[in-house]
């Protein structure tokens, strides 16, 4: 039985990919966490629940299995948030462990640029903030995060030059995210302002 962790630990990816299988949710842990980081950048706190209600959509509601779930993806996003909205920029994707083999790792992080981009989008869209989204580095990390979103690697590349390749990517992703986070500072002021959820 999976156990609802306390909202300052952050879940594991497995733990967060087996409870949304457990849930017979329609995404990964992957992208479900890009999606949740697109929707903060834009949204504040108010894209948790819009992000809450997304990733559990195809859930039965009220099962043991979606209730644990959700206890898992609020403490998953109340962790998230705290690390994109502290000054010690500790935030990381939620991503696989090293130890898995890179083409999976590389494959999850391709599906979690993708979750971001999307995230970030309905963000925009309910926030009206087309145009933030369309300008400075938000718009150049949306097209990076867009070109990641297609990459994949082959067995014969798992080497380490394909490792130091993905850490790089994983770094950039992780300093990016912080950075569209500040830049989308007046967008989420206007949000909480307007009460829009």
């Amino acid at each position: 039985m999976l156990k609802a962790p306390t909202t300052t630990e952050t879940p594991t990816f497995e733990r967060i990919e087996e409870g949304l299988r457990r849930a017979e949710a329609s995404t990964d842990a992957a992208e479900a966490h890009g999606s949740l980081c697109g929707l903060v950048c834009g949204l504040g706190a108010g894209g948790q629940s819009t992000w809450l209600a997304e990733t559990l959509a195809d859930a039965q509601a009220g099962e043991p299995a979606s209730r644990q779930a959700g206890a898992l993806l609020e403490a998953l996003a109340a962790s998230t948030r705290a690390a994109l909205e502290g000054a010690e920029m500790t935030f990381q994707p939620l991503l696989p462990d090293d130890s898995e083999p890179l083409v999976e790792r590389v494959d999850c992080l391709a599906q979690w640029c993708q979750g971001f981009n999307h995230g970030l989008f309905v963000a925009g869209r309910i926030a009206d903030a087309e145009a933030e989204l369309g300008s400075g580095n938000t718009a150049e990390i949306i097209r990076d995060f867009g070109e990641m979103a297609q990459v994949s690697v082959g067995e014969e590349e798992a080497d380490p030059e394909g490792e130091a390749a993905y850490a790089e990517l994983v770094e950039y992703v992780r300093v990016s995210v912080q950075l569209v986070y500040e830049e989308l500072s007046d967008v989420r002021q206007r949000v909480q302002s307007a009460g829009i959820h």
